[in-house]
């Protein structure tokens, strides 16, 4: 077979399991969405010493395993990313890093790499076409280091994300791999549970689908903001303390303590340090100036300052939001005003926060179907849908003739034989559909 002197970009995509990392990886990963550059990189701990009388090192060793990290940039689309990732999508009563502290929060991912000119994934006709025709680096035990999600008017709404890795392995796919994650009996790369790739993985993650937006393209960036923020310097335009601004970003990173046993070079867990510091800009045209002074904004008499709750909303083409972010206890770090020939006045400003498992941040999205309904055998099989999103979540079942009275809950047990049923789940910010089932 003729090889390609480079790897292309259709070549590649990469799957995410879901939590914990010890788990088989046969039947639930899941193609990340969007993906517009994957990064593994790896550094070796290695510690060298001398000796006395010696005029160069006599020796070295790796104190633990290497620092493993995969970084990746994506366009955001509907949440999906940020579940795989780790990041709580429920909004009202749950922050975004809600769960941080809960026992098994790793995961694992998979780069999926062609080997030949004609290797694309997403064109490959059957499972068994994956075996020979691709390779696979393989990251286990994987925990979120870093996030950042940036957008601004007349571009897509991008994320860079950073994951730790335990261990990496790197081999051509055939069927049946061992998983890459570390045992946590054995302290050990595990040899219990396998992963495989198949086609079903890579389901509505390409612009084929047509279920979502190929990314999320704001018509408008709107953001709420209290009644107090508009010291020292600006006035914001808009109904209900709302304004349309240019361009935002967010970003936190994690802070993490490796959990080390007597023996092994693998940690057993990675401890986040909370809280964390997380950070927020943006820019927005200069509209009207009004009084104010630099005394309000931080009461230096009192050692005081202000606190700022804000609302972030990234509408899509639909005019419907994407996703929602809160931010509780902002103070402001920066404020400044640009005037420029031959162009508008623009107001800047960035703001810290801290960031826990029960403050901080939360991020709402529509309905996320996280797994659909498989075919039953009736009348005692019970159909079931798993989805997550902003709550309040709605669930109504049908099949062919229409909506189904009384089946509005996540599981939903037919009377007939030989139907297919469907969910739609939706919250105030918009619904999904799920596969369709039958009942046998």
């Amino acid at each position: 077979m003729a090889r390609s002197n480079r790897i292309t970009y259709g070549q590649t995509l990469v799957l995410a399991s879901p939590r914990p990392a010890n788990q088989s990886n046969e039947d639930n990963l899941t193609g990340l969405k969007r993906m517009q550059s994957a990064n593994v990189n790896f550094s070796f701990n290695r510690q060298r010493f001398k000796q006395i009388g010696s005029a160069d090192f006599v020796g070295d060793v790796n104190i633990t395993n290497p620092n493993i990290t995969l970084e990746m940039d994506y366009l955001y689309s509907n949440g999906t990313n940020e579940v795989m990732l780790g990041l709580n999508v429920e909004g009202r009563d749950s922050t975004v890093l809600s769960g941080l502290r809960k026992p098994n929060q790793d995961n694992n991912y998979y780069v999926l790499v062609g080997s030949g000119l004609k290797d694309e994934a997403l064109l490959t006709n059957s499972d068994s076409d994956f075996k020979d025709n691709f390779t696979v680096v393989a990251l286990g035990n994987c925990f979120l280091n870093s996030y950042s999600i940036n957008g601004a008017v007349g571009s897509l709404v991008s994320v860079s994300a950073e994951v730790q890795a335990d261990n990496l392995e790197l081999h051509p796919y055939t069927t049946g791999h061992s998983i890459p994650a570390i045992s946590q009996s054995t302290k050990l790369p595990d040899s219990q549970y396998a992963y495989k790739v198949k086609k079903s993985f890579f389901k509505n993650t390409t612009n084929q689908d047509g279920l979502i937006d190929s990314a999320l393209a704001p018509s408008g960036i709107k953001i709420t903001v209290p009644s107090n923020v508009n010291v020292p310097g600006l006035e914001f335009t808009g109904d209900n303390r709302s304004a349309f601004i240019n361009s935002f970003g967010l970003e936190f990173s994690i802070n993490r303590n490796a959990l080390y046993g007597f023996g092994t070079i693998y940690p057993y867990g990675r401890r986040a340090i909370l809280p964390v510091l997380g950070s927020l800009s943006f820019s927005a045209l200069a509209s009207e100036f009004q009084s104010g002074t630099l005394n309000n904004l931080v009461r230096l008499d009192e050692n005081q300052e202000r606190v700022y709750n804000f609302t972030l909303d990234l509408l899509g083409q639909s005019g419907n939001t994407g996703l929602q972010i809160q931010i509780e206890g902002a103070r402001m770090d920066s404020e400044g005003f640009s005037p420029s020939i031959n162009d508008n006045a623009e107001m800047n400003a960035s703001f810290s926060f801290s960031m826990s498992d029960t403050s901080g941040v939360k991020f709402s999205t529509p309905p996320l179907i996280l797994s659909h309904p498989q075919d039953a055998s009736g009348p005692t099989g019970p159909l079931n849908v798993v989805a997550t999103g902003k709550h309040d979540l709605f669930y109504q079942w049908y099949n062919s003739t229409g909506s189904i009275a009384g089946a509005d809950s996540s599981t939903f047990t037919p009377a007939f034989y030989g139907e297919n049923y469907y969910c739609v789940v939706s919250n105030d910010l918009g619904s999904c559909t799920s596969n369709s089932a039958t009942l046998l």
